[in-house]
């Protein structure tokens, strides 16, 4: 009761000092309290609208289309140079990376990739490159802390024919992953509740908005929600694709980037957005990062190079050349573009390179 009549004093005496005040700073007071209001109301707004491009899993959903293989948690970032390296000595497997390029190995795998971070874990799946006689390579999916800690395999003994279309997606408690069958899968973060909630044979997915979007072996665009109902058919011949608010971007087979918007798809307008080339694309923080690739009709590289563009179509900019963008990854950690080049003079390795946004600091990764 006591403090209740402190508070009340305090409160009233504050009105006083308002009620006292000349009029012109009574109004300096108002406008500076709507400014602050109107900061804060923007900043729930920004972050309501990042977390639909990032996703649940605080993770950026384009670089799961990049085959995962970094995340950023914290200020470091967790990197997957499996399939990559051209370091004979190096070790395939997940890295730790710092600001300063300094890496420690906290995974040894065959094969690494899709990182998602959620809840204080990294999700991942480890695949065994070793084919069996019928072509087949073995998945699991592996949890655990950043550190290597609490380590737990959440499925395994899985089979897949194509590592590339081999992706997970973690989402609001829930792990999300293609099966043997090619059909779409979900479990619990602890392990229970497996279930399959699709009997379409699906390519690629992401998670957005309440739904699950995804292609099929088709490669028809469509969306269900999260428990496998409500399917419906957006559009056809998709090869890749990230739905970023109400917008989806996507290549076909011409390798040029659309956009549709999925708020008003009854007009069925593709909008083409990047009309060169590209054999890549991530879409962050209201920019598009996309690799040209580019040659001529002998085959001679005509550009190779990553460039950034927002998604209004202003302040297009080249961020860096490229050695060979056929086989380029793009992914986004913070402040950094880790991707995958060609190493010069190599007719046949692979590399991981970062560069910062604004094309600074280029350097390769010490993986």
């Amino acid at each position: 009761m006591e403090k209740k009549k402190e508070r009340f004093k305090f409160l009233k005496n504050i009105a006083q000092r308002f009620k006292d005040l000349e009029p012109k700073q009574k109004k300096l007071i108002i406008i500076v309290s709507c400014i602050v209001l109107a900061l804060i109301i923007i900043s729930i707004i920004t972050s309501i609208i990042f977390a639909s491009i990032v996703g649940s899993a605080g993770k950026v959903a384009g670089n799961l289309n990049n085959k995962g293989f970094a995340v950023k948690v914290g200020n470091k970032a967790y990197v997957s140079n499996s399939g990559i390296t051209a370091n004979e000595d190096g070790k395939y497997g997940l890295y730790e990376v710092t600001k300063d390029n300094e890496v420690k190995l906290v995974e040894e795998g065959d094969w690494i990739k899709s990182i998602n971070y959620y809840k204080g874990y990294v999700y991942f799946l480890s695949i065994n490159v070793a084919q069996d006689a019928n072509g087949s390579y073995e998945r699991k999916i592996v949890k655990m802390k950043p550190n290597g800690e609490k380590r737990q395999v959440l499925v395994e003994d899985m089979v897949t024919t194509s590592i590339d279309k081999s992706s997970l997606n973690v989402s609001d408690g829930w792990v999300y992953y293609i099966n043997d069958e090619q059909k779409l899968e979900k479990i619990k973060t602890n392990g229970e509740k497996r279930q399959q909630i699709s009997d379409e044979r699906i390519n690629g997915f992401q998670i957005a908005n309440k739904y699950i979007y995804y292609t099929t072996v088709d490669d028809d665009f469509g969306k269900m929600k999260k428990d496998g109902s409500n399917r419906e058919k957006i559009e056809s011949g998709v090869v890749t694709f990230q739905v970023v608010g109400n917008d989806v971007y996507y290549t076909k087979s011409n390798k040029h980037l659309m956009k549709l918007d999925l708020a008003n798809k009854e007009s069925n307008i593709d909008e083409e957005v990047i009309s060169q080339k590209i054999s890549s694309f991530n879409v962050y923080e209201k920019t598009i990062y996309y690799s040209v690739c580019e040659d001529d009709e002998n085959g001679n590289p005509v550009e190779h190079a990553i460039y950034k563009v927002k998604t209004n179509g202003k302040d297009k900019e080249k961020v860096i050349d490229l050695t060979y963008a056929g086989n380029t990854s793009i992914c986004i950690v913070g402040k950094w573009i880790y991707y995958v080049d060609k190493i010069e003079d190599s007719p046949y390795d692979y590399a991981i390179y970062r560069v910062k946004t604004n094309g600074e600091d280029k350097t390769r990764v010490n993986i």
